[in-house]
């Protein structure tokens, strides 16, 4: 049992950070979604493959910036610009993950979409794809629209008066 306890632990970080990282969960939909529509283009495994690695990224680097957030606020929990600094590194590398990722995707996935939808608009083939793809921009939509969660604001709120109270 204790040769599995690493992947419990793991497994255990992945679900919370799940649970707690809308952004993640908006890279986990979004990937779902690109996979789908691999899968119903019918692409090349080598496609697929690296499709798959690009996504794996994303994820990762999701997973390292919400490891990065919460050490930085575990070690400076009042605000400090070097700890902004670290948490804007960390943002930046999932920014250049997600980039280049939407970039692979769509010269891969953009061809052949087109090309199906063209060749036969009213299939069921095209309305999946085409519902898909309305999901793929939906979803990156939703990840761009500005959200603040209630212990967000609950923080914010703490912050302020905070601020008024020392003044």
């Amino acid at each position: 049992m204790d040769s599995l306890h690493p992947f419990h632990c793991a497994l255990k970080g992945i679900e919370e950070a799940i649970s707690t990282q809308r952004h993640l969960r908006i890279h986990i939909v979004v990937a779902g979604l690109v996979a789908a529509c691999g899968l119903l283009l019918g692409l090349p495994y080598s496609d697929l493959v690296l499709l798959l690695m690009v996504i794996a990224l994303v994820v990762i680097t999701e997973l390292l910036n919400t490891a990065v957030e919460l050490i930085v606020d575990l070690v400076s929990p009042a605000f400090h610009p070097i700890a902004r600094r670290a948490k804007d590194i960390a943002a930046g590398a999932v920014l250049i993950a997600a980039v280049v990722a939407a970039a692979v995707g769509i010269i891969i996935l953009a061809p052949p979409l087109f090309r199906t939808l063209v060749a036969t608009p009213l299939s069921a083939k095209s309305a999946m794809l085409a519902a898909t793809a309305l999901g793929l921009v939906g979803s990156i939509v939703a990840a761009l629209l500005p959200h603040h969660s209630r212990s967000e604001r609950d923080q914010l709120s703490a912050a302020s008066k905070k601020l008024r109270a020392d003044r």
